[in-house]
């Protein structure tokens, strides 16, 4: 007698209850589980799919790789870019009454099953036993749930698998049908199969047909969003292939917002129809649905959409094009809108949403994807693509901060040379301060140089306190520009053949990422100890503190500083045309070049007289324009509140009088300084526009070349001087007292502090013997600028034994 079995789909429609799906264990750690969809109940809500076990070895690229956010899509800015998520947030995967439910068929069960869409099947019919074979099923929540819903539709599979000649080759129908989906295809509740999984999936994505990139069902904004991409972006590249350079500069120069410019130039109107009446509202339209979308800010997208073959990106019914999405913003970076479209744009929308993303969340993808596909890190070496990839996750949201590594594995598994094992450890038992510790000994271990301290945090931010102050805690995204990253031009303590100025920029690079390790460098990542030989360069001797880059008493301190050098500059030498005699330095060039640190771009004119000289009227300018507002007593940046009537205060009186001070001290040539008049002439006119008797001066108005030099560079940092007239900027942590130090690796100085305790420290010898030996531990205190050392001229004195190494333990 024949089982029974369910004579029509119908039948299916059951409210009968399975058992949840028991997980059976994968055959090796290349073998993954693939889903197959067999068809949707939309009463009942359920899909009907098969799971297949697959050596990913020999796995046909006939599946499709599925790029999601778990839980809401939308996001709800509850828990904005803070320190890390501890633990899956509860709310976001909570279950409810409409949720998919997946009733896993296995293969007994399945003679055929027609699907009636597609006439090109089996006509014969379906027959699946529901009763006598072990069904079981999966509940999925949140965004999963809604993906399942939306692309089951009464149209599936036929919609996706047939050709669309703007979005690519047609997609077969295994790869409609077929998935890989990491919340159904791994044992989320089996922590070794998760640590398994982990060093694969770079491959399963980018093994696959193709990464279907899932956006969410919501379409709010959607439309505009879309509009932007099918009419602006192609309309605007057509018109700047015409115009060329001209164009580009053209548009440099002009406001996004300007109604004449668009209708003008590129014939174009807000689209009313839409819903948007100025072109405020939809740049606003625009900004908003990439901050709302939580899949931008999700930390495995990065992966998921470097590695993929082919990538089609879905919002509820509609596609979009990932190339006019990546097209778009890099036009947008390069007409250089992206700041006054986010600053206008946050000034329409929520407080919460204030927290701006660079390149509106997928520049930096498409940094990294240009890179990877171009296999630049073949000749550059595999730690600087990584880590680049790190920096690109760092800013990004996720459930669990160890996360902000585990999601780059993919991409650096593809990196390593072949049958490499992985340099850090999968182990999902690790504390995130262990995770990032190894990662961090991993880098160093494999890169000559310490480019990752130029990642560093304040101390005071950190997520992890525990962590060594020599490891970034990648779980907060807020740190300080970096002044010695891996593309930097600086060489404090790395030893090049050749003086860095004297080498091209291709030759620099080439020569420092394949460098010898030092041979002195000690890692012992359970203890947290770094050990290496560095040099004792001085002690701080004064700061000078700044509570931000725009407050006009940076100006004061700044004119303080020079007051206080001598008015040659003896760290650093220059050569008299006329004489060839050597002198020090114009403690002015020594200034614009600490606080700007040289220009902070990779050319090797930078920190030379011709670039300095450049900056001087500009210089002139910004110390003219901030000292004439500290005289006035009056900040004009603030116009809204009333005038000032106590400008003449005891206060003001006593930094007009330090200021007079100072200036006499100072003695420097109009070329150099604006005089006391000139300072009280625009101070006047301040205070007369502040009463409404005139207009505001304009060159409070114009961009100032060393402004925008400094706005980087001195954030977060503040001027100093050392016992032996030392001129730098270091981190606004640093105490009077502690010490500059050249370490060797460091492509600038580093400030550390004495930590007041002995640590016992285990140096592994040639030949694999072990020596003990005790000394005290320093706390990192951040990046230095020091004006004479940073392109390797201390190592050039090392070499005469000038400068002596010595050994260095971090904590």
């Amino acid at each position: 007698m024949s089982r029974p079995r369910s004579q029509s789909l119908p039948v299916i429609n059951t409210p009968q209850r399975y058992p949840p799906y028991q997980y059976q264990r994968l055959s090796s750690p290349r073998h993954i589980r693939i889903i197959q969809l067999l068809g949707y109940d939309p009463i009942l809500s359920r899909v009907f799919i098969n799971i297949v076990e697959h050596d990913l070895s020999t796995l046909p690229k006939r599946f499709t790789a599925l790029s999601y956010t778990w839980g809401s899509a939308i996001e709800t800015f509850e828990e904005m870019h803070h320190s890390a998520i501890i633990g899956p947030d509860k709310a976001r995967l909570s279950k409810n009454p409409r949720d998919i439910e997946l009733v896993v068929v296995p293969p007994e069960a399945l003679e055929t099953f027609k699907r009636s869409d597609d006439a090109s099947l089996d006509p014969r019919g379906s027959m699946v036993d529901l009763y006598t074979t072990p069904v079981t099923t999966i509940t999925v929540t949140g965004n999963l749930s809604n993906f399942f819903r939306t692309y089951m539709i009464q149209t599936w599979p036929r919609r996706h698998a047939q050709s669309q000649a703007c979005w690519g080759p047609t997609i077969s129908l295994e790869e409609s049908t077929n998935f890989w989906i990491d919340a159904v295809c791994i044992d989320q509740n089996n922590d070794e199969e998760i640590a398994a999984q982990i060093p694969i999936m770079g491959e399963i994505y980018s093994s696959s047909g193709r990464v279907l990139a899932w956006l969410g069902a919501d379409e709010a904004r959607f439309s505009v969003f879309r509009w932007w991409h099918d009419t602006v972006y192609p309309r605007m590249r057509h018109v700047l292939h015409r115009a060329g350079e001209k164009g580009i500069l053209s548009l440099r120069a002009s406001s996004c917002f300007d109604t004449e410019l668009w209708a003008n130039v590129f014939g174009l109107t807000p689209p009313v129809e839409l819903g948007v009446a100025n072109w405020l509202d939809a740049w606003t339209e625009y900004w908003a649905f990439y901050r709302t979308r939580r899949y931008f800010h999700r930390v495995w997208i990065c992966q998921e959409i470097v590695l993929a073959d082919r990538l089609q990106t879905y919002c509820g019914s509609g596609e979009l094009s990932w190339g006019d999405m990546i097209g778009f913003t890099t036009l947008l970076g390069t007409i250089h809108w992206v700041d006054a479209i986010g600053t206008q744009c946050r000034v329409n929308l929520p407080l919460e949403w204030t927290p701006s993303i660079r390149g509106f969340g997928i520049g930096d993808l498409f940094e990294v994807q240009q890179q990877q596909n171009s296999k630049i890190w073949q000749s550059t070496g595999w730690v600087r693509q990584w880590f680049a990839t790190i920096s690109a996750v760092r800013r990004r949201g996720c459930f669990k901060p160890e996360d902000r590594v585990y999601a780059t594995v993919g991409i650096l598994q593809q990196l390593l040379p072949p049958n490499t094992p992985l340099p850090i450890p999968i182990d999902t038992t690790h504390t995130p301060e262990q995770l990032f510790t190894f990662t961090a000994a991993a880098i160093l271990k494999n890169w000559p140089e310490l480019s990752i301290f130029a990642f560093l945090e304040h101390n005071a931010s950190r997520a992890f306190s525990s962590l060594p102050t020599w490891v970034p805690d990648l779980s907060i995204d807020d740190f300080p520009w970096p002044l010695g990253p891996f593309d930097t031009y600086f060489g404090a303590g790395i030893a090049t053949s050749a003086p860095l100025k004297e080498l091209s920029v291709n030759d620099c690079f080439q020569a420092r990422a394949t460098a010898p390790i030092p041979s002195f460098r000690h890692i012992d990542p359970i203890k947290g100890q770094f050990a290496l030989h560095g040099s004792k360069l001085d002690t701080i001797k004064q700061k000078y503190p700044c509570t931000h880059v725009y407050d006009m008493k940076l100006a004061e301190l700044a004119i303080e500083v020079l007051a206080n050098l001598p008015v040659h500059y003896a760290h650093d030498l220059v050569q008299e045309e006329e004489t060839g005699a050597t002198r020090g330095q114009c403690r002015v060039e020594a200034l614009i070049h600490t606080m700007t640190c040289a220009g902070m771009g990779f050319s090797s004119s930078r920190g030379s007289m011709e670039k300095t000289s450049q900056l001087f009227p500009s210089f002139r300018s910004w110390l003219l324009m901030s000292l004439s507002q500290v005289w006035s007593g009056i900040d004009p940046v603030d116009r809204l509140h009333p005038a000032h009537t106590a400008r003449d205060d005891v206060e003001l009186q006593k930094r007009r009088a330090k200021m007079m001070e100072t200036m006499t001290n100072v003695g420097m040539s109009s070329k150099f300084m604006p005089c006391m008049k000139e300072i009280e002439e625009m101070a006047s006119m301040i205070i007369a526009a502040d009463r409404g008797e005139g207009q505001w001066p304009g060159l409070l108005e114009q961009p100032l070349e060393f402004s925008d030099q400094i706005r980087r560079v001195m954030t977060d940092r503040c001027l100093f001087t050392t016992e032996n007239g030392w001129l730098g900027i270091c981190l606004d942590t640093a105490l009077e007292g502690d010490e500059v130090w050249i370490l060797e690796g460091g492509a600038v100085p580093y400030v550390l502090k004495k930590s007041g305790s002995e640590v016992e420290v285990n140096i592994e010898m040639a030949g694999g013997e072990t020596r003990t030996s005790k000394a005290e531990g320093r706390i990192f205190g951040g990046e230095t600028y020091v004006h004479g050392v940073m392109n390797g001229e201390l190592l050039d004195k090392a070499r005469t034994g000038a400068v002596q190494w010595e050994e260095v333990v971090l904590i």
